[in-house]
């Protein structure tokens, strides 16, 4: 099976002003995807989608290969999906390279660990899904989560609240969330549905990593630094 590991990388953001060049342990943000994506090199075609000649000068120099997207599909609104694409048609015409499984590698979750990667692609492949991803453990209590409107209405955010609430003692722990940190689908499962999650077709693989943050913005890059420290112990 042949798997392109797409990296998408645009250079606008407006949670955390020039997010892929960030430094996040004296190194940008992006480093560290590039980096697990050139490690991965044997399982996967690593390539970089971006808007930004910079980001792929850098690509560049860590040996990962791209090309400069068209401004339409790097805008704020622009869907993922357009842009896998995109790259997909792009390396077909430019490149004569065609895949089977278009795996996600968003440079916003530098504490991937490849080995997990490795792993949740192996399932993939051994058994045979269209689509899988990587999720983590929820630390907050989901039946805690509520919703608040403008006058200070609230709602309890999930319908299982319906059954009676659970102390903290009595949570068992099996609510997990989806951390951002890794997708991988067939493309012709990206054709029909236009996502790499659809309920009860995509596959969760849970992490060993907790907390995996993916970072929108400075809370998000604290919480990232913080618990890579903690993660290294």
């Amino acid at each position: 099976m042949k798997i392109l590991g797409l990296i998408p990388a645009r250079k606008g953001s407006k949670g955390l002003k020039n997010k892929n060049f960030t430094k996040f342990f004296r190194k940008p943000l992006i480093h560290f995807t590039l980096k697990t994506a050139y490690g991965l090199n044997k399982v996967l075609y690593p390539f970089i989608s971006s808007d930004s000649p910079k980001i792929l000068r850098y690509s560049k120099k860590l040996s990962i290969d791209g090309y400069l997207r068209p401004k339409k599909y790097a805008g704020d609104k622009s869907k993922i999906i357009d842009v896998i694409f995109h790259a997909l048609n792009w390396l077909k015409k430019n490149k004569n390279q065609s895949f089977d499984a278009v795996a996600l590698l968003q440079p916003t979750s530098p504490n991937r660990k490849s080995q997990e990667i490795k792993r949740c692609i192996g399932l993939f492949k051994k058994k045979r899904l269209n689509s899988i991803f990587i999720c983590s453990k929820m630390y907050q209590h989901p039946y805690e989560c509520l919703s608040i409107n403008k006058k200070g209405k609230w709602n309890f955010l999930n319908k299982i609240v319906n059954k009676k609430l659970l102390r903290r003692q009595e949570y068992e722990g099996s609510y997990f969330y989806i951390d951002g940190s890794f997708y991988i689908a067939k493309v012709n499962f990206l054709k029909k549905y236009k996502t790499f999650l659809v309920k009860d077709k995509s596959h969760p693989f849970i992490s060993s990593i907790p907390l995996n943050v993916d970072i929108n913005d400075k809370f998000d890059l604290k919480l990232a630094k913080l618990l890579n420290l903690q993660n290294e112990k």
